[in-house]
Protein backbone atom coordinates (compact mmCIF):
# COMPACT_ATOMS: atom_id res chain seq x y z
CA UNK A 1 0.00 0.00 0.00
CA UNK A 2 1.41 3.37 -0.95
CA UNK A 3 1.07 6.39 1.35
CA UNK A 4 -1.58 7.92 -0.97
CA UNK A 5 -3.80 4.84 -1.12
CA UNK A 6 -6.53 4.35 1.47
CA UNK A 7 -6.48 1.40 3.79
CA UNK A 8 -8.47 -1.58 2.48
CA UNK A 9 -10.24 -4.42 4.24
CA UNK A 10 -7.93 -6.98 2.59
CA UNK A 11 -4.98 -5.46 4.46
CA UNK A 12 -6.75 -5.75 7.81
CA UNK A 13 -5.91 -8.77 9.97
CA UNK A 14 -8.93 -10.08 11.87
CA UNK A 15 -6.92 -10.65 15.03
CA UNK A 16 -5.48 -7.14 15.15
CA UNK A 17 -4.33 -5.78 17.62
CA UNK A 18 -3.71 -9.02 19.49
CA UNK A 19 -1.39 -10.77 17.05
CA UNK A 20 2.14 -9.60 16.41
CA UNK A 21 5.08 -11.03 14.49
CA UNK A 22 7.08 -13.45 16.65
CA UNK A 23 9.93 -10.96 17.18
CA UNK A 24 7.52 -8.20 18.21
CA UNK A 25 5.61 -10.58 20.49
CA UNK A 26 8.82 -11.62 22.28
CA UNK A 27 9.87 -7.99 22.67
CA UNK A 28 6.39 -7.06 23.96
CA UNK A 29 6.43 -9.91 26.48
CA UNK A 30 9.84 -8.89 27.84
CA UNK A 31 8.94 -5.22 28.21
CA UNK A 32 5.52 -6.13 29.58
CA UNK A 33 7.08 -8.26 32.33
CA UNK A 34 9.35 -5.38 33.29
CA UNK A 35 6.41 -2.96 33.24
CA UNK A 36 4.21 -5.22 35.37
CA UNK A 37 6.96 -5.83 37.92
CA UNK A 38 7.58 -2.10 38.20
CA UNK A 39 3.96 -0.98 38.29
CA UNK A 40 2.06 -3.64 40.24
CA UNK A 41 4.15 -3.43 43.42
CA UNK A 42 4.49 -0.41 45.70
CA UNK A 43 7.65 0.68 47.53
CA UNK A 44 6.86 -1.64 50.46
CA UNK A 45 6.56 -4.63 48.12
CA UNK A 46 2.76 -4.79 48.42
CA UNK A 47 0.66 -5.46 45.31
CA UNK A 48 -1.22 -2.40 44.05
CA UNK A 49 -4.90 -3.24 43.48
CA UNK A 50 -5.19 -2.06 39.87
CA UNK A 51 -8.16 -3.25 37.82
CA UNK A 52 -5.95 -5.89 36.15
CA UNK A 53 -4.75 -7.21 39.52
CA UNK A 54 -8.30 -7.25 40.93
CA UNK A 55 -9.70 -8.97 37.83
CA UNK A 56 -6.90 -11.55 37.97
CA UNK A 57 -7.67 -12.30 41.61
CA UNK A 58 -11.46 -12.07 41.27
CA UNK A 59 -12.16 -15.78 41.83
CA UNK A 60 -9.98 -15.76 44.94
CA UNK A 61 -11.64 -12.57 46.20
CA UNK A 62 -15.10 -14.08 45.67
CA UNK A 63 -14.08 -17.15 47.68
CA UNK A 64 -11.99 -15.72 50.49
CA UNK A 65 -13.75 -12.39 51.04
CA UNK A 66 -17.31 -13.62 50.52
CA UNK A 67 -18.43 -13.03 54.11
CA UNK A 68 -17.15 -9.45 54.18
CA UNK A 69 -18.68 -8.68 50.77
CA UNK A 70 -22.08 -10.14 51.72
CA UNK A 71 -22.12 -8.20 55.01
CA UNK A 72 -21.25 -4.96 53.19
CA UNK A 73 -23.90 -5.46 50.49
CA UNK A 74 -26.52 -6.35 53.11
CA UNK A 75 -25.65 -3.21 55.06
CA UNK A 76 -25.97 -1.08 51.90
CA UNK A 77 -29.32 -2.67 51.12
CA UNK A 78 -30.67 -2.22 54.65
CA UNK A 79 -29.54 1.36 55.24
CA UNK A 80 -29.45 4.16 52.63
CA UNK A 81 -27.01 6.16 54.80
CA UNK A 82 -23.55 5.36 53.36
CA UNK A 83 -21.80 6.37 56.58
CA UNK A 84 -23.38 3.43 58.43
CA UNK A 85 -21.57 0.92 56.18
CA UNK A 86 -18.09 2.47 56.17
CA UNK A 87 -16.64 -0.05 58.62
CA UNK A 88 -18.03 -2.97 56.62
CA UNK A 89 -16.44 -1.43 53.51
CA UNK A 90 -13.11 -1.19 55.33
CA UNK A 91 -13.39 -4.88 56.26
CA UNK A 92 -13.83 -5.76 52.57
CA UNK A 93 -10.81 -3.62 51.67
CA UNK A 94 -8.65 -5.21 54.39
CA UNK A 95 -9.66 -8.70 53.27
CA UNK A 96 -8.84 -8.00 49.62
CA UNK A 97 -5.50 -6.34 50.39
CA UNK A 98 -4.52 -9.22 52.69
CA UNK A 99 -5.49 -11.73 50.01
CA UNK A 100 -3.51 -9.90 47.32
CA UNK A 101 -0.46 -9.85 49.57
CA UNK A 102 -0.79 -13.60 50.24
CA UNK A 103 -1.26 -14.41 46.56
CA UNK A 104 1.69 -12.27 45.58
CA UNK A 105 3.93 -13.99 48.15
CA UNK A 106 2.83 -17.51 47.14
CA UNK A 107 2.89 -17.19 43.36
CA UNK A 108 4.59 -13.94 42.39
CA UNK A 109 5.63 -14.94 38.88
CA UNK A 110 2.26 -16.39 37.88
CA UNK A 111 0.26 -13.54 39.41
CA UNK A 112 2.42 -10.92 37.71
CA UNK A 113 2.14 -12.72 34.36
CA UNK A 114 -1.64 -12.99 34.63
CA UNK A 115 -2.13 -9.39 35.81
CA UNK A 116 0.26 -8.20 33.09
CA UNK A 117 -1.69 -10.05 30.43
CA UNK A 118 -4.97 -8.65 31.75
CA UNK A 119 -3.50 -5.15 31.77
CA UNK A 120 -2.14 -5.45 28.25
CA UNK A 121 -5.40 -6.94 26.92
CA UNK A 122 -7.71 -4.51 28.76
CA UNK A 123 -9.05 -7.09 31.22
CA UNK A 124 -10.15 -9.58 28.53
CA UNK A 125 -10.13 -12.99 30.22
CA UNK A 126 -10.36 -14.84 26.89
CA UNK A 127 -6.97 -13.51 25.81
CA UNK A 128 -5.24 -14.58 29.03
CA UNK A 129 -6.37 -18.19 29.54
CA UNK A 130 -2.82 -19.59 29.54
CA UNK A 131 -1.71 -17.15 32.25
CA UNK A 132 -4.94 -17.78 34.17
CA UNK A 133 -4.36 -21.54 34.10
CA UNK A 134 -0.77 -21.14 35.32
CA UNK A 135 -1.89 -18.75 38.09
CA UNK A 136 -4.71 -21.01 39.28
CA UNK A 137 -2.37 -24.02 39.26
CA UNK A 138 0.22 -22.16 41.37
CA UNK A 139 -2.41 -20.61 43.68
CA UNK A 140 -5.49 -22.86 43.69
CA UNK A 141 -8.75 -21.59 45.16
CA UNK A 142 -8.97 -22.42 48.84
Amino acid sequence: MSPNQPWTESEHHSSYPHQFPVEAQAKRDCSLDQFVMASSIDAAGEPIPTSAVLMSASKHIATRCRGENVAFLKCKKDDPNPEICLEKGRQVTRCVLSLLKDLHQKCTKEMDAYAGCMYYNTDEFELCRKEQKDFEKACPLS
